[in-house]
């Protein structure tokens, strides 16, 4: 049976807790070793040499890389074989800017990369919520990750859910379950059983990770936690369906494929037409064909494209970022620029989710508020600068002594 068909009694009794005095510190690790911790499993980063060397499997890369090689293998037979200094050197000279291009396009994949890190870890470390839970008889305040599955959690107005919660008592408890149904709408919750099987949006008796109380105030036992969420199934769920390239990488993939064949097909025709034209089949006369034909083949390559790429990406990364926005790899920068139509539900994804008084009304003046969402910054003025006395104190003592904010 699923916890929103089993009694309070029931749930209660199987994790062996009292509504009154919440779990003891011995069933708090006893529970966190049975049932995990309360946060999403979080994927093993890389190291920063496996960063570093991710540029270096890209398909241009190789191209490159294997151009360097030839062009060493030009300048060898040059300077050994031929005894042509000349053009040994700038053989070598060639091999040498090629992969000074390429050691500078992994710097600039890798410092784009380890900066992004860098902010998602500090905005992960922002982000932790505290909650407030019963053990040992005490109310207490802890952090969001330390719930464990059994403990009695209390949440009034503007508290976030921060595990599944089968509900125990209630004060006209309303929570906002956008992330899940996309139901902007506050749902009423109960603490009765549901006997039939319904869906998530309509498991009234239950709270999910991630829900917003929009008001009244409720306790509750905690079912799930972690991965075992609903929130977590979904993160799951992602996690499944993998990485896909970018518009840009397939774009770059495909014309990596395009450049071998040319280069591959100027190797041959070179390389046949200049045995044909020389009218002899020597060693000598074969080799010297063969380092032209690699001469051409590296020519034919672009060797400074993704360096070019990388650099136009990373100001694409900076002027996002000084517009709030992150950019974890740089070729997303492109993907976003590809992106024609963004479909999102508004409420909590796009907008905050935070509803703010602008303007009231108060003893025959009609006042402005400053500052944007939930922010303390900001101030309250009249609209019209006549008359400047502040008649809004009761207002504002009655708006105060009527919510249970804190």
């Amino acid at each position: 049976m699923k916890f929103y068909q089993q009694s309070k009694e029931n749930i209660l009794n199987n994790y062996n807790v009292k509504i009154s005095q919440g779990l003891s510190e011995t069933q708090v690790i006893a529970n966190r070793e049975r049932y995990g911790e309360n946060k999403l499993p979080e994927e093993k980063e890389d190291s920063y040499l496996k960063v570093f060397l991710k540029s270096f499997k890209e398909p241009i890369i190789i191209v490159l890389m294997g151009a360097v090689a030839l062009s060493f293998f030009s300048s060898f037979y040059s300077f050994q074989i031929v005894g042509d200094r000349k053009h040994g050197l700038e053989s070598l000279y060639e091999a040498i800017a090629i992969a000074i291009l390429i050691i500078i396009n992994a710097f600039l994949g890798f410092w784009q990369e380890i900066s992004a890190r860098k902010n998602l870890n500090s905005l992960k470390e922002m982000n932790n919520r505290f909650v407030s839970v019963l053990r040992n008889g005490n109310l207490e305040k802890i952090a969001s990750n330390e719930l464990v599955v059994g403990d009695i959690v209390k949440v009034t107005v503007g508290d976030f859910v921060e595990a599944d919660v089968r509900w125990l008592q209630l004060d006209e408890l309303q929570l906002i379950e956008s992330h899940l149904t996309g139901e902007a709408d506050a749902v009423i919750k109960t603490s009765e059983i549901i006997s039939e099987k319904v869906e998530i949006g309509d498991q009234r008796n239950m709270g999910f990770s991630g829900s917003v109380v929009s008001s009244g105030q409720g306790t509750g036992i905690v079912v799930a936690t972690g991965e075992n969420t609903e929130l977590g199934k979904i993160s799951q769920l992602m996690k499944e369906e993998g990485v896909r390239q970018s518009p840009l990488q397939k774009t770059v993939q495909k014309l990596t494929k395009t450049l071998m064949k040319i280069s591959a097909g100027i190797v041959v025709l070179t390389f046949v037409f200049g045995l044909i034209s020389s009218g002899e089949f020597s060693i000598n006369s074969i080799t010297s064909v063969f380092s032209t034909s690699i001469a051409l083949a590296v020519a034919s390559i672009p060797d400074a494209l993704p360096v070019v790429l990388s650099i136009v990406l990373t100001i694409g990364a900076v002027k996002m970022s000084k517009n709030k926005g992150l950019i974890k790899t740089l070729s997303s920068v492109e993907t976003l620029g590809s992106t024609s139509y963004i479909c999102s539900d508004k409420t909590g994804t796009l907008t905050q989710n935070e509803m703010t008084v602008t303007k009231f009304y108060a003893n025959g003046q009609l006042y402005t508020v400053e500052g944007l969402g939930y922010d303390i910054k900001g101030g309250v003025s009249l609209i019209s600068q006549e008359n400047k006395e502040k008649n809004f104190e009761k207002f504002m003592e009655s708006i105060v002594l009527c919510n249970d904010s804190s």
